[in-house]
């Protein structure tokens, strides 16, 4: 037998065992296991929460995704649909959804939750391809808070790989995975709860490798980071420019792109560039780079210019939002304050450099917005057990913060986190810290520290 064969029947072997422990968790509670708000929901706090969670994935961009064609002519493929949260909302949008699963248990209550969708085939898989499904079968692919529990970056890039497979030419495919790199994060054993991290070097990879347009990457370096490609109709060109040579012709912060003063820390760490002369259907974040004080930063947006920004557009410059590309990139925590000369590079293409302001806001101290228990995310905390283990969501940390510098104070005790990571769905971070032996059952009070920076504190009732 050779190596990749052995390879590869190690990783069906993973992919059975995933399909055995989901399975099992299907029958002991699996609105739990796919919403993780508490034991035993309702059908109707389970439903609502799928039709928040497709309202968060589409957002403003249903237009872009389905590449301005009638989503009602449209067949999608929703990848770890579960029971059908999101499916039941999928179908009210597009003419046909088919979702797939490796928990056989899953597909089973999902036929019996949605046995009244007549637009809807739901499918179990092996976890690791996708063979069923002939080449080039669906307009739009979405994969969201599955990948994130699959133990293996080799089942996760076979299965993101077996996507780009069935996807159409022209269309998008967008999917959410781990891309934490922390050393905290790597030490931890994953298992098919606690997925394996498929980083942002492996996203660009991929697009790289398959001549796929890397419009988006949001969420690097946290627990849901979110990717959006797209499938050439035709190859690339290998410099995507139009005859004019790239220019500038707009910038502000990402949030309001009207304030020109960027932060170097914080939300609103980002930088929105428009700009004149590429050719949109072609250009992505992997063939563009900026260079800001001589530094190289990589986009996490490049593409048309979105619909909140083209309104603000229109009648402030004289190009047309049309014939723009829009680019987005986060701030460095490191940068300089001051003004700094910024431009684009392409190729051996690059646009004449202009100067932005970049400042340091005062520091905002962070703030505790829920203290939850790490086990069924309720308010229910025990001094001991498998309760004892916090999840504290704050605001006002950034991407400077981990388990060095960040303490969590209960009572008089201070106790360092076992991970901090950012939630992109909530924008908020979640610090996790046990209990520490011998603490009192009642009331006290929890602080978070970052730095030198305290939160104001909040109060914690212990359980015995």
């Amino acid at each position: 037998m050779s190596d990749q064969q052995k390879n590869k029947e190690e990783l069906l072997e993973l992919a059975h065992i995933m399909k055995r422990e989901w399975d099992e968790r299907a029958r002991l509670d699996a609105k739990w296991f796919i919403n993780t708000l508490r034991f035993q929901q309702s059908e109707e706090e389970f439903d609502r929460s799928g039709a928040v969670e497709v309202e968060r994935i589409l957002g403003d961009d249903l237009g872009f995704l389905t590449q301005r064609h009638d989503p009602r002519s449209l067949r999608v493929l929703e990848v770890g649909c579960g029971l059908g949260r999101m499916t039941r909302h999928l179908a009210k949008i597009f003419g046909e959804v088919v979702g797939t699963d490796v928990s056989g248990e899953m597909i089973r209550q999902a036929r019996e939750r949605l046995s009244d969708l007549k637009n809807v085939q739901l499918h179990e898989t092996n976890g690791f391809d996708l063979a069923l499904f002939p080449d080039e079968s669906f307009d739009l692919i979405l994969a969201a808070r599955v990948f994130q529990h699959v133990p293996s970056p080799q089942i996760i890039g076979s299965n993101i790989s077996e996507c780009w497979r069935v996807l159409k030419p022209g269309c998008i495919f967008r999917f959410q995975t781990n891309s934490l790199t922390s050393f905290g994060y790597e030490e931890i054993e994953k298992d098919t709860w606690t997925g394996a991290s498929f980083s942002e070097s492996e996203i660009r990879h991929f697009a790289r490798k398959n001549g796929a347009l890397l419009i988006s990457i949001y969420g690097v370096n946290t627990l849901s980071c979110w990717t959006t490609i797209r499938k050439c109709p035709s190859p690339r060109s290998s410099v995507p420019l139009n005859a004019e040579l790239p220019r500038i012709e707009y910038y502000g912060r990402t949030s309001d792109p009207q304030i020109k003063t960027i932060p170097i820390r914080g939300a609103d760490a980002s930088l929105t560039l428009c700009v004149l002369g590429l050719d949109c259907s072609q250009v992505d974040c992997n063939s563009i780079a900026i260079e800001l004080n001589e530094r190289i930063i990589l986009p996490r947006y490049t593409g048309p210019v979105r619909d909140k920004l083209e309104s603000h557009l229109r009648g402030s410059i004289a190009a047309e939002p049309d014939r723009l590309t829009q680019i987005e990139f986060s701030i460095p925590g490191d940068t300089p304050v001051g003004l700094l000369p910024l431009r684009f590079i392409i190729g051996d293409k690059c646009s004449d450099p202009i100067e932005i302001e970049f400042k340091e806001d005062p520091p905002i101290p962070p703030k505790i917005c829920s203290i939850l228990n790490a086990y069924d995310n309720s308010a229910d905390i025990h001094a001991r057990g498998e309760k004892s283990k916090l999840r504290i969501l704050v605001e006002g940390l950034n991407e400077a913060a981990d388990t060095g510098n960040v303490r969590v104070q209960i009572g008089e005790r201070i106790v360092k986190p076992s991970f901090i990571g950012f939630m992109t769905s909530r924008r908020l971070y979640e610090v996790d810290a046990q209990l520490p032996d011998g603490v009192a059952s009642g009331p006290t009070q929890l602080r978070i520290y970052f730095g030198n920076l305290q939160s104001p504190s909040e109060p914690l009732e212990i359980k015995y």
